[in-house]
């Protein structure tokens, strides 16, 4: 089951937030260890729950096993654009099409949006399996940004794509 997550699914939102945090460091701008000191309270207040500002979850057995969000840009300028960020998909849930539902849920939902025309992500470069899921879903990359993320040395490259409405 695919659907919008609510303030209700805080908790087990931030679980698997965390755990991808973890487990990818390198899909992430966020480090797990500055993730881990934020308090549940302050992740509720800031929940997007608005038409422009939303979390996806994707659900095996009332179990959270996926997510993704999507932001409308706010200045009056770029309103025609959003961005896709913290798509996880957990272990047990790859490889079934969980990831391809998630996004393809959280794109059409960000269609709804009227005056949306672009939908832009950031992967890295060496994920294939993500670069090649939305390529799958019509995004396109733009640009290719050296060194991007630095995790304990080493240096992270990430493609940027864009999906044009």
């Amino acid at each position: 089951m695919i659907r919008l997550l609510t303030k209700n699914d805080v908790e087990s939102y931030w679980a698997l937030r965390l755990q991808a945090l973890k487990d990818h460091p390198e899909s992430f701008v966020n480090s797990y260890e500055e993730a881990q000191e934020k308090e549940l309270t302050e992740i509720r207040k800031q929940f997007p729950q608005e038409a422009s500002r939303f979390l996806v979850g994707a659900f095996l057995e009332n179990q959270l096993v996926g997510i993704v969000g999507f932001e409308q840009r706010k200045p009056l300028k770029v309103k025609h654009k959003g961005d896709i960020w913290g798509m996880y998909v957990a272990p047990v849930a790859r490889g079934s099409g969980t990831g391809k539902k998630l996004l393809q849920y959280a794109v059409n939902h960000a269609k709804k949006i009227e005056e949306l025309t672009q939908i832009y992500l950031v992967v890295a470069a060496e994920n294939k399996s993500a670069r090649g899921l939305y390529e799958k879903l019509g995004f396109e990359g733009y640009g290719y940004e050296k060194n991007a993320l630095k995790i304990n040395g080493t240096f992270i490259d990430e493609q940027h794509m864009m999906l044009i409405l």
